[in-house]
């Protein structure tokens, strides 16, 4: 049964009316998948010199078994942010006489079928087959290599199972971005050695093979909680029910803002029932912990401002950039119902400066932590954020009015290309990205650093000053594109 649903799957696509267009787009990422795989193969092949050039004198193979947890934890965040759901693809056999079970097995043998199930493949079974089986023998090696693979299925049916349960309630997206947090803030501040724990575990495997059971019965758990999971809530309707009290949602708390809360609203509705959108605010959300990797002893001092700026840029603009510069193409599939309100177009862009400040200042607030490690590290926070509320908000929207492609929000973010391109993608990031250096760069030459930093802020103080004549040129810019942005986010 499962292998006639996958042959199905494969006619759908061929048969598919943008059969053509899919195919170019799968021959280009295919190629560029195999290009990431020739170059995981390539890394795989010369780990061994790689970590004998690292830690000379040094157990090669304990620092290679050092680095597997690492590997993982990275897997988990990948996965979290690019793994798709296959779930729409059994809605057709729910009516049939078909049982769940084997539905179930299809959808998990389907999701198999994933990019990062086989990086593990080429990266660590040459490694083990060139150096492990010459130092532990075959049996060793071999329990290694299964070892691998049954923690890369695991991490796979573990992260389906999260993603499942995040559809139904963000406070499991909440939750597996505090433990990625937690994770990273015990290993930097060196609470425990997750290098350490790594190499204890794949030595004493290497020791004792029979171990190999332990990764065996984390796969079996993971695999069978996400079939338990699938088994209860396929049928569609079984979904809604647990989504019911979501959709329902009330944000008391916003209608003090009058229609300003009731759009803020719905752009919070927006971004927890849809996956495009979630995922580019978690994405924002985790460019938080980007501060524990650069803001270390080594750029710190002497103090690298420029760095540190771009930093600091991009850890309180992250949601502006990523999610803001879709600001109308995000309400595509319903343009033509908000342009024919009695909304006024001001009001809604007013809205979403509104809404980037606050995510801004959200960024900012969590970020002045980073403190504790240099109070200078806050005053340049605080100059990147005023940029950022001042000037990168107003370049956000006022590009987003070019922007003329139709977005899918039931899709995902990875190789998702849906809502980008185009020329004024280009110069919208490079105004983001190298405007606040532009300001700063002749202040570092003329050794002034601070007061470049104090130059960036009060450029973006001007633009947060006049904020209501930027609304009012952005709406007459709008009204002028509209007819084209109408025409782009119709097709299909």
């Amino acid at each position: 049964m499962i292998l006639t649903l996958l042959s199905h799957q494969w006619k759908s696509f061929w048969r598919g009316r943008g059969a053509g267009k899919s195919l170019a787009l799968q021959i280009f990422t295919g190629f560029l998948f195999l290009y990431l795989l020739a170059c995981c193969l390539i890394l795989g092949i010369e780990l061994s010199f790689l970590l004998k050039k690292l830690y000379p004198g040094q157990d090669t193979i304990r620092q290679y078994c050092g680095l597997i947890l690492y590997y993982f934890a990275i897997d988990l965040v990948l996965r979290f942010l690019l793994q798709e759901l296959p779930v729409l693809a059994t809605q057709p056999y729910l009516t049939l006489d078909i049982r769940r079970s084997q539905l179930v097995n299809f959808l998990n043998v389907r999701s198999l079928f994933n990019f990062l199930n086989l990086v593990p493949l080429v990266l660590f079974i040459p490694f083990d087959i060139t150096t492990i089986v010459s130092a532990y023998g075959g049996l060793a090696a071999t329990a290694f290599a299964l070892s691998i693979l049954l923690l890369t299925a695991f991490n796979h049916f573990l992260m389906l199972y999260v993603l499942r349960k995040a559809f139904l309630s963000s406070w499991w997206m909440a939750g597996f971005a505090a433990a990625v947090a937690v994770f990273i803030a015990l290993d930097h501040y060196h609470l425990f050695s997750i290098s350490a724990i790594s190499a204890f575990g794949g030595i004493t495997l290497l020791r004792t093979p029979w171990l190999v059971i332990l990764p065996l019965a984390l796969f079996a758990i993971a695999y069978a909680n996400n079939g338990r999971f699938l088994l209860k809530n396929l049928y569609v309707e079984e979904l809604s029910k647990k989504t019911g009290s979501v959709r329902s949602t009330e944000y008391s708390w916003l209608q003090r803002w009058g229609v300003l809360g009731e759009l803020v609203a719905l752009d919070i509705r927006l971004i927890l029932r849809n996956k495009r959108p979630r995922q580019m605010v978690v994405s924002a959300a985790l460019m938080l912990f980007y501060g524990l990797i650069i803001y270390r002893p080594i750029y710190m001092h002497p103090f690298n401002t420029t760095l540190l700026l771009f930093a600091g840029l991009l850890i309180t603009g992250m949601f502006i950039i990523g999610f803001g510069r879709f600001t109308f193409a995000w309400q595509s599939g319903s343009f033509d119902g908000l342009l024919s309100s009695d909304l006024p177009m001001s009001e809604y862009i007013r809205e979403k400066f509104m809404l980037y400040t606050a995510g801004a200042t959200i960024a900012f607030v969590l970020s002045t932590f980073y403190g504790f490690i240099d109070l200078r590290i806050i005053l340049l926070q605080a100059a990147t954020y005023l940029y950022n509320i001042g000037v990168n908000s107003v370049v956000t929207i006022w590009s987003s009015t070019y922007s003329y492609k139709r977005i899918d929000l039931s899709k995902g973010n990875s190789f998702n290309y849906e809502g980008s391109g185009g020329t004024t993608n280009f110069i919208y990031m490079l105004i983001a990205f190298a405007g606040p250096l532009v300001i700063y760069l002749p202040f570092q030459f003329l050794h002034q650093p601070w007061t470049g930093v104090a130059a960036v802020a009060v450029v973006g103080l001007a633009g947060l000053v006049g904020r209501f004549w930027w609304i009012d040129l952005i709406t007459k810019g709008f009204y002028k594109r509209k007819y084209l942005m109408l025409e782009g986010f119709r097709e299909k």
